[in-house]
């Protein structure tokens, strides 16, 4: 398995309790395609540099988890499916 990190931006109409849901759910996600979340670093609502599905602001969280390369696409298209889920971006933290 291989280390990731990955920041998510959620709706802007979520709460607090829907944003861990929202992170609870994709920590779940992780789990069901083999893999292990090590860290999850909330780092709040902020201002989009540029409007996201015409929203202006996102919650931020941040990732930190192990995975099978061939896993990752697999989680991306279930963070794409899912209508809270603004944007995702995962990165391989040997690349970093």
């Amino acid at each position: 398995m291989t280390d990731y990190e990955m920041v998510t931006l959620f709706h802007p109409r979520l709460d607090e309790e829907g944003v861990a849901k929202m992170t609870e759910w994709v920590q779940n996600k992780i789990a069901e395609l083999g893999g292990a979340v090590d860290t999850v670093t909330p780092w709040g609502r902020r201002t989009l540099a540029f409007p996201i599905n015409k929203q202006n602001e996102a919650t931020y969280i941040l990732f930190e988890y192990k995975l099978a390369g061939a896993k990752v696409a697999d989680l991306s298209r279930s963070l794409r499916l899912h209508e809270d889920v603004l944007r995702h971006l995962p990165v391989r933290k040997s690349d970093l």
